[in-house]
């Protein structure tokens, strides 16, 4: 309600035309300087004037007393774009230390769903929280012409604004809410501009599609159905759903993971599929497109049970490959509040961030828990192992199930891990053994193995033990845009202690030399023998030259190799009762990498506590 939004690790800070930014990276870029008002006058120094007519009369409709966003800017460094400028040009910041994913982010309008949950939670402020939807549309309609600016760019964060603004516009309707004609009007003619803008600009290849086109498709989906009929609406929902369930059927294995290499972009595209889903059973019912093919509910329910399975015993999943903390809807609040003080105790990128009000409680989304999708595939399938979730985060089921009408029963999707017994000589010219013992936690109490072979994940838990074990390959049919050099590095919790985790991904084009450092092999801890395991072609992809594979897997021993260039890479670990064995092998000379690197716990946010040598090391 004040503007106030985190937005990838910048703290709770204001969002407005005049508010500074805290700098990111030692470069911070100063504000604009004007004053908003009624009339929308300040608008002629924000676009464009043959925009300028419409858009103030847009603004008309905006409460007196409400102060304006400013979409265009990146509220880490300052940086700002222009919705001046027609959107083809835009790019990313031609000055060090912009972050453009900021304004894309804020502009994903993922506050409003919540906007009308609060509406319902809060007798007596229904009237404030639904003005301020109002006013937030209005707002962005007026500041960011069709085609114009930053917001433009990118076609996935188009469509994942249309659909929460769908989503909003929709449970504020259903829940009584009035809109005036006119307001109604604006709101068809946005959702008309931004479903047209998806239709156009998709973000399709012949070669690769990617989370990104999925994006384009889901939007266009959610955006087209709650437009009032129209000449293009049967058009763009048939188009859509088609679109949809042959993505689905592209981009997911068929034992659940996602073709990307990532675990966090694993969630943002499953849920994604899981929403579309949902919302084509109920438009197939009334005529709108043809009925999604059973299998694809199955294979769904396999994309939560993938998640589930990487999710460590805090609820957060393990971070293998990118992670910019993307999320179709934003709805269930997770994490937890501390102090401003420990907030910044807890953050290095919340080093210069100043709260409004001494005392400040600090809401520390965790944008890494990964249980209120679990909970999302249980609300629309059959899917028993992750009942739970649901009872952990029932706005999730419930939501979903409300969108699709009712629950879709699935196939039993039990996993049944591989077993590969392939003894071979680990005796290369160079070794290394680590032993961690642990002897006051049973790590056989209930052991059993998970095994991903098309993702690469491979897994071990057991009622004291979580360890995972990367094994991927590159992803995205070779190009690795989404991948990183940590093949054959591990995750390892014991009794809810983390000793070893990912260290995820910081920033991405803001400072392509930290972008760089964090999918390194050195910030994982696999070897060093000195060079990279694939080199890197741009910020978004790389050489396709590792390829991985699993030797042996079983109960509680298991082998894997790399190889890249001219370096062959064998680890072995073998579990007991109360310690772990890692033994590495290569045939060329290297250094064991098990110093722990700067941790993220999502896009932006970097941990300050660094220490995770928590046991003996011997070897």
């Amino acid at each position: 309600m004040k503007h106030r939004f985190d937005l990838l690790g910048t703290g709770w800070i204001k969002c407005g035309y005049i508010d500074n930014a805290p700098g990111f990276n030692g470069y911070r870029y100063d504000a604009l300087v004007l004053t908003a008002d009624s009339k929308g006058d300040f608008l002629e120094e924000v676009i464009n004037k043959s925009n300028l007519s419409k858009a103030k009369e847009i603004w008309s409709g905006v409460s007196k007393d409400y102060a304006p966003i400013d979409w265009q800017k990146d509220y880490k460094s300052g940086y700002r774009w222009s919705a001046q400028y027609w959107y083809r040009p835009q790019r990313n910041a031609h000055l060090p230390g912009g972050d453009i994913k900021v304004p894309w982010e804020l502009s994903r309008l993922q506050h409003l769903p919540r906007l009308a949950f609060f509406a319902e939670m809060f007798p007596g402020k229904e009237a404030c929280f639904w003005r301020e939807f109002v006013n937030e549309i209005l707002d962005f309609a007026a500041a960011n012409p069709p085609r114009m600016g930053v917001n433009y760019m990118c076609t996935m964060d188009v469509g994942i604004r249309t659909a929460n603004i769908a989503l909003a516009y929709t449970l504020f309707r259903i829940n009584g809410f009035r809109f005036t004609e006119s307001e109604n009007r604006v709101f068809a003619n946005f959702l008309y501009s931004q479903c047209k803008h998806i239709r156009n600009n998709l973000e399709w290849s012949a070669v690769l599609t990617s989370n990104h086109y999925f994006a384009d498709i889901a939007g266009l989906l959610f955006g087209s159905a709650v437009l009032p009929d129209c000449s293009e609406k049967k058009k763009w929902i048939r188009f859509a759903a088609d679109e949809i369930q042959q993505e689905i059927k592209k981009q997911f294995h068929a034992e659940g993971g996602n073709g990307e290499g990532s675990t966090a972009y694993h969630r943002l595209t499953a849920e994604m599929a899981t929403y579309s889903l949902a919302l084509m059973h109920r438009l197939a019912k009334q005529g709108w497109c043809q009925a999604p093919a059973e299998e694809l509910f199955s294979l769904i329910a396999k994309t939560g049970v993938f998640l589930s399975d990487v999710t460590k015993p805090d609820g957060s999943f393990t971070q293998i490959g990118d992670n910019d903390s993307g999320l179709f809807f934003r709805l269930s609040i997770t994490g937890e509040v501390l102090s401003s003080s420990e907030a910044k105790a807890k953050y290095e990128n919340l080093r210069n961030y100043q709260p409004q009000e001494p005392h400040e409680a600090y809401l520390d989304e965790n944008m890494n828990d990964g249980r209120t999708f679990c909970s999302t595939v249980y609300g629309l399938t059959s899917a028993h192992p992750l009942q739970q979730y649901a009872l952990q985060y029932p706005l999730e089921a419930v939501l979903i199930n409300a969108i699709a009408g009712e629950k879709v029963v699935v196939e039993d999707i039990t996993h049944e891990s591989v077993t590969v017994m392939v003894p071979e000589n680990d005796k290369l010219p160079f070794a290394e053994e680590k032993e961690m013992d642990f002897p006051e936690a049973l790590l056989t109490e209930g052991l059993h193995r998970i095994a991903y072979p098309e993702f690469g994940i491979y897994i071990y838990k057991s009622r004291l033990l979580y360890l995972c074990i990367n094994a991927t390959e590159n992803g995205q049919k070779g190009n690795a845009g989404h991948a990183h050099n940590d093949k054959l590095s591990i995750e390892l919790v014991v009794d809810g202690k983390t000793y070893y985790m990912d260290p995820g991904t910081y920033v991405y084009t803001a400072a392509p030399d930290i972008r760089n450092e964090f999918r390194s092999v050195n910030a994982h801890n696999c070897i060093q023998t000195g060079i990279e395991q694939n080199e890197y072609l741009s910020l978004f992809s790389m050489r396709d030259s590792t390829k991985c594979r699993c030797i042996q897997w079983d109960s509680r021993e298991a082998c894997f190799e790399v190889k890249y260039k001219n370096v062959v890479h064998r680890r072995r670990i073998m579990i007991s009762d109360h310690k772990i064995e890692i033994r590495d092998y290569c045939n060329v000379p290297f250094v064991p990498q098990w110093n722990q690197y700067p941790v993220t716990a999502g896009y932006g946010k970097l941990l300050n506590d660094r220490k995770k040598m928590e046991y003996k090391c011997v070897g």
